[in-house]
């Protein structure tokens, strides 16, 4: 949604970002005078004047939480040395447009919605399963890296089967040596693919096959959980018939 917004705002209020600078021009006409008049402070005067907005409006365009407090300072103080040795009013004339130049540009980027900060890495997978999970993630990557999308729905089913390994922990020592097996094997694919090796014709059969097998072991996995619930259901019928409540 704040992205969105600041899409937006950049859209429609792209000239606001430019104006300070713009603002700032005209006072080369002021500076080419000084310079030639041989006058330093004026011409000091003028070239900040000339200078610092250019830095606020580049302040103003990363849009990160707090710039639009820094140009507003940024262009106070311009504002205040063009007047005040610029165009030599002296310190309190110069004080008082510096104070409406900060005033002004706080209310002329009062809109513009701050950067979000970035978003925390999500964190690391844990449980019995979280080397797997990494090793998984490991392929899915190189398979994307390497370009060898075949790899990705045999990792998928994978993922899968952990899911439902996680769902039941008691089945993972059956299925650690499956594991074992079919990520130990399509890491060695896929390093070997980003490494510049060309595909065998054979790999998309025996990726089929790996995909197959994962699917059966997850159809194996869900047939031994209805096969106990089954059973519980047994026993709890028959139990109740023993009590006498059916």
């Amino acid at each position: 949604m704040a992205r969105g917004r600041f899409g937006v705002w950049a859209v429609n209020s792209f000239w606001r970002l430019w104006l300070l600078p713009m603002m700032g021009l005209a006072l080369l006409p002021a500076a080419f005078f000084n310079l030639f008049a041989m006058r330093q402070t004026a011409l000091i005067g003028c070239l900040l004047g000339i200078g610092l907005p250019f830095i606020a409006a580049r302040i103003m365009k990363r849009a990160r939480k707090g710039d639009a407090k820094r140009a507003a300072v940024l262009m106070g103080v311009a504002a205040g040395l063009a007047t005040g040795l610029g165009a030599g009013a002296g310190p309190i004339i110069g004080l008082l447009f510096a104070l409406g130049a900060w005033g002004g540009t706080r209310l002329l980027y009062a809109e513009i919605p701050e950067a979000a900060p970035p978003a925390p890495p999500p964190p690391p997978p844990s449980g019995p399963l979280a080397d797997a999970r990494i090793r998984l993630a490991g392929i899915q990557a190189l398979a994307l890296r390497g370009h060898e999308a075949r790899l990705l729905p045999v990792a998928r089913v994978i993922g899968q089967v952990l899911d439902d390994l996680e769902a039941r922990p008691e089945r993972i020592p059956r299925a650690r040596r499956f594991l074992a097996v079919h990520l130990d094997g399509l890491e060695r694919i896929a390093t070997r693919i980003e490494a510049g090796a060309t595909p065998p014709p054979a790999l998309g059969t025996l990726l089929r096959d790996l995909e197959a097998a994962a699917r059966r072991l997850r159809d194996d996995l869900r047939a031994e959980e209805s096969a106990a619930l089954d059973i519980q259901v047994k026993v709890l019928a028959d139990r109740l018939r023993e009590e006498g409540y059916s």
